[in-house]
């Protein structure tokens, strides 16, 4: 045995010393090791502190699966919880055979308990009926999408603790601590950034998330039954299953678990970007001997240990469940700020080898830990939409676009056009696998140009990059475009879309930043006379290029106000 495995292996054993002298039926619950296969579960409730050996108090949850008796299992497990589901290891499967119902918020909830201390919340349709939920279920989907915000309702400083919230100008700042347990990877889409922006932002959310915590510090019981104030949900339109009651209750229907929320009413004035001190983005770079490095398989599905620390320094376990998603208001503008890029190598997977096989767990990493820290998470779609705001960086114009710095002052000199400005911006790294396509002669970033242009006082933007210094050959036309709003922001990401394509114009893409594009094609260097090939004199080249640019502007304008 390694000297360095000697601390995961104490941490793995502890939990399976525990689960062997502790009674099976103690209360508040047995300890569950893992959830059993194949099994219902049908109740998940009761919240309570729990020391395991030497690690700190954790609050716990107890849960009763089909067949088996009451058992407790880590409260940030909450997000898998949903009553009629069924496990195989980290994968929930939903209840076969449930109802299905949609339903318009027409007033506030009103809250229920029954005998046995569950707490209820009761919606009412258009049509009379009555539509029951649990308010863990609701609070569930409401805030504890991840096991980072589960954690993050039960510890005494709450929101506070998570991010600040700071102002600028134009944008609304929602920065991490340099010490933030938070995933950076949960800051990777729109869905995700979308509800952790209403959470933080919005006042009656925020309250909402703070009463998890003061209902919770308020109740005199060991064991605290989950409830808490709900926001206003006025407005809002919710999807779930669940099925119908029998006999007096057959109007009643109870949603065992949400699918879907939509709230239409969150808005905010400003864009709203996330800081995380830990957001960078991972670049690919060639190999020094050319050759990338062989490893061997890695486990594709670790088995989930709720008895042992996850290993600091393993890559996370992440997990996502696609049963539930949240949408808001399609205007919400939201973005990530890069905070740093990390080069590296990527390594090929040897076919032949055996994988080692690899516990995950949830909680905090540690140095003593054992196997991978389990990130489960609902409302994480898969999204291609690039969210990252990493900043473009102005440049000196350099040699290079001395031609289509003359070119633009004099397409300013002609008749109804007249010139701006112009400056010169070095384009964001490419995420994905184009690096090598834009990679240059010296190593640094592509820089394109950018002018600004009135024609008739409609303001054109030309955009040229600089495709010579890539090492690759490689040409790509002036883009000249015209923007209905917000000029700043449309040339900033359709730049970034630019390097992420390998330098290639997205014209999907600037129609969706409400905008109109053409490709505006180079004159020709070389002219053929009396049957000979003549190369084009510099003075001519630059008058070629001006009438271009003039006709295709011409052509533009007119078309925008043609559909205007």
């Amino acid at each position: 045995m390694k000297l360095n495995e000697l601390p995961g292996l104490i941490s793995e054993n502890v939990g399976k010393l525990a689960e062997k002298f502790l009674p099976n039926q103690s209360q508040p619950g047995a300890f569950l090791r893992r959830f059993p296969s194949d099994s219902i579960l049908k109740k998940a409730d009761g919240i309570h502190q729990r020391k395991w050996f030497f690690m700190k108090a954790r609050p716990f949850i107890n849960v009763w699966f089909e067949g088996n008796g009451q058992r407790s299992v880590p409260a940030e497990l909450i997000p898998m919880l949903a009553i009629g589901s069924t496990y195989e290891n980290k994968k929930r499967f939903p209840r076969l055979n449930a109802k299905n119902v949609r339903l318009n918020v027409i007033s506030e909830p009103k809250p229920t308990t029954t005998s046995s201390g569950v707490h209820w919340l009761r919606f009412r349709t258009k049509k009379g009926d009555i539509v029951r939920v649990r308010q863990l279920e609701l609070a569930r989907c409401l805030f504890l999408q991840n096991f980072h915000l589960a954690r993050t309702a039960f510890r005494h400083n709450g929101l506070a603790g998570l991010a600040q919230v700071l102002e600028s100008n134009d944008a609304t700042i929602i920065k991490f601590p340099a010490m933030a347990d938070y995933p950076p990877s949960n800051l990777r889409t729109h869905a995700a950034l979308t509800h952790l922006s209403w959470v933080v932002l919005d006042k009656d959310a925020r309250q909402s998330f703070g009463s998890i915590l003061k209902f919770w510090m308020n109740s005199n019981s060991d064991t605290w039954n989950f409830r808490f104030k709900p926001p206003r949900l006025t407005g809002w339109h919710i999807a779930g299953s669940g099925d119908y009651g029998t006999g007096d209750a057959s109007n009643i229907f109870t949603i065992d678990e949400i699918t879907h929320f939509h709230n239409p009413v969150f808005s905010h004035p400003k864009q709203i970007v996330f800081d995380h001190p830990k957001f960078e983005e991972l670049l690919a770079k060639d190999p020094a001997n050319g050759k990338r490095p062989t490893v061997p398989r890695g486990d594709d599905d670790s088995q989930m240990d709720l008895s042992v620390e996850p290993l600091l320094g393993k890559r996370l376990d992440q997990v996502s469940d696609s049963g539930f998603s949240c949408s808001f208001d399609d205007n919400l503008k939201v973005g990530v700020t890069v905070n740093g890029r990390r080069y590296s190598v990527k390594p090929i997977a040897d076919p032949e080898s055996t994988p080692a096989s690899e516990t995950s767990s949830p909680g905090h990493a540690t140095e003593r830990g054992n196997g991978r820290e389990l990130d489960y998470g609902i409302n994480r779609p898969d999204e291609s939409e690039d969210l990252s705001l990493e900043e473009l960086t102005d440049v000196e114009l350099t040699e290079r676009f001395s031609i289509f710095d003359e070119v633009v002052r004099r397409l300013g000199d002609c008749e109804n056009f007249s010139f701006e400005r112009i400056s010169a911006i070095r384009l964001p790294w490419p995420k994905g696998g184009n690096l090598t396509a834009t990679r240059t002669a010296t190593g640094k970033p592509i820089q394109a140009c950018v002018s600004l242009i009135k024609y008739q006082s409609i303001p054109v933007v030309i955009i040229e990059v600089d495709t010579e210094s890539i090492r690759k050959e490689h040409t790509l036309s002036t883009l000249v475009v015209i923007f209905s709003k917000n000029a700043a922001d449309g040339v900033a990401s359709l730049l970034r879309r630019c390097s992420n394509d390998g330098v290639h114009w997205d014209f999907e893409h600037i129609r969706s930043l409400n905008a109109v594009a053409k490709h505006s094609r180079h004159p020709h260097r070389q002219t053929r006379r009396n049957g000979r090939h003549m190369v084009v004199s510099p003075e001519d080249y630059l008058e070629r290029w001006v009438n271009i640019l003039e006709r295709n502007i011409r052509a533009l304008v007119k078309q925008v106000r043609k559909t205007s």
